[in-house]
């Protein structure tokens, strides 16, 4: 098992790459004048500037507290977004699960991908 399906079990996540099949999504923006603005929402069509629009990346933590707004409403939370690696780094996820697991669980996980 990679990291990133260990990554959405644990998390309870499934990655979607359809806009209408998220409870969430993740993306970036171009402005007319050429700068990148970055988004987490629960709604692209009423995006709420205030809150869920960004200068900066957002980093890891900031990404997964929006996810965990999200899950008040189901269970699985599904992320819409088009290019995981951009947003997801293995080792924020890998710090995810040794955070979320126990040792044993962990360690026999992380071998098991050596």
């Amino acid at each position: 098992m990679t990291t990133l399906e260990k990554f959405q079990e644990e998390a309870n996540i499934k990655f979607r790459s359809d806009r209408f099949d998220g409870d969430i999504e993740i993306g970036e923006l171009s402005t007319a004048d050429g700068y990148e603005l970055f988004y987490v929402t629960q709604d692209i069509q009423n995006l709420n500037y205030e809150n869920e629009l960004f200068y900066y990346r957002p980093d890891f933590d900031t990404i997964m507290g929006e996810i965990l707004n999200a899950r008040i409403s189901s269970n699985v939370v599904n992320v819409c977004v088009y290019d995981i690696e951009d947003w997801f780094d293995e080792y924020d996820m890998l710090n995810y699960l040794e955070s979320e697991m126990d040792e044993e669980s962990f360690e026999a996980f992380t071998n098991e991908e050596e």
